[in-house]
């Protein structure tokens, strides 16, 4: 039996069990397209959590393009593909960055990449319901774009934070990612966060062509997280490869990604309370 036809059958008995889940912990952060600072909110979102005493993993699931590990100046010894092969269990690849805070590694420019499927993804997706009371939240650091990998990985996934910046190709690429959810009957939250803006006055109107674009169209408005200012210690933070929440916790960027995770447990807390026992 290969690999692929044995990860089906333990898929399909893990769904059979009727597993049933009370919280929704995964998150996935997106951008419609590269460029937009993702993977810098990611970990400092991350960090910022686990400061707080909240339990958090995150996973670098930017599918051969990863760079987690160079953000966070960190050796990955072990990686993700090592799960798509069926080498190790998702619980093997688990890294402690800080306290509160654990991650899964991925892979850079691999040439013998294992190729994902949406039955890989669905694994994987068992998988983190399996260690799920471990964690407060699982955070899975997304490809750029819509393809149907990504698209398949955000249906699934509990909360979609989409990162995009006041850049018109931005802001129409974090449009067309909605539309996809919308289309694709997704029933995740789906929220925003403006990055690299020269004001709080461009972050509200970038959001505000979002949200009125989303509601005309298909009429669903996503909700906004908060912004990120564009900050020169920004990219010394990413050079110095040091997490800006732990190198300059008192700069504006900082007090920043603080309130937009204020607002992300806020949303969460009352999702939480409203939501019915459902099965993914």
């Amino acid at each position: 039996m290969n690999g692929q036809a044995s990860r089906l059958i333990e898929l399909r008995r893990l769904e059979t069990k009727g597993q049933v889940f009370s919280d929704s912990k995964i998150i996935s952060v997106c951008s419609g397209k590269g460029g937009t600072g993702k993977s810098f909110f990611s970990a400092n979102f991350a960090s910022k959590l686990a400061q707080l005493g909240i339990k958090i993993l995150l996973i670098d699931l930017d599918l051969n393009l990863s760079n987690l590990n160079v953000l966070l100046n960190q050796a990955a010894k072990v990686s993700l593909s090592e799960f798509f092969e069926q080498r190790k269990s998702l619980q093997e690849l688990i890294c402690s960055v800080d306290k509160n805070f654990d991650l899964v590694y991925g892979d850079s420019g691999r040439e013998n990449y294992p190729r994902v499927s949406r039955e890989t993804l669905d694994y994987l997706f068992v998988s983190l319901r399996n260690i799920n009371l471990n964690y407060d939240y699982i955070i899975l650091d997304s490809s750029a774009g819509a393809d149907e990998l990504t698209l398949h990985q955000l249906l699934k996934s509990d909360y979609n934070i989409i990162v995009t910046s006041p850049e018109p190709t931005a802001v129409m690429d974090a449009y067309v990612v909605l539309k996809l959810l919308n289309t694709s009957c997704s029933t995740a939250r789906n929220l925003v966060v403006i990055n690299k803006c020269n004001s709080n006055g461009e972050a509200e109107s970038t959001f505000g062509n979002i949200s009125l674009a989303s509601k005309h169209f298909f009429g669903d408005e996503p909700k906004y997280l908060g912004y990120i200012s564009f900050d020169s210690r920004v990219h010394q933070s990413i050079v110095n490869q040091e997490l800006l929440m732990n190198s300059i916790p008192q700069s504006k960027t900082a007090d920043e990604i603080s309130s937009i995770v204020d607002s992300f447990i806020t949303i969460a807390h009352v999702a939480n309370n409203n939501q019915p026992f459902i099965t993914r």
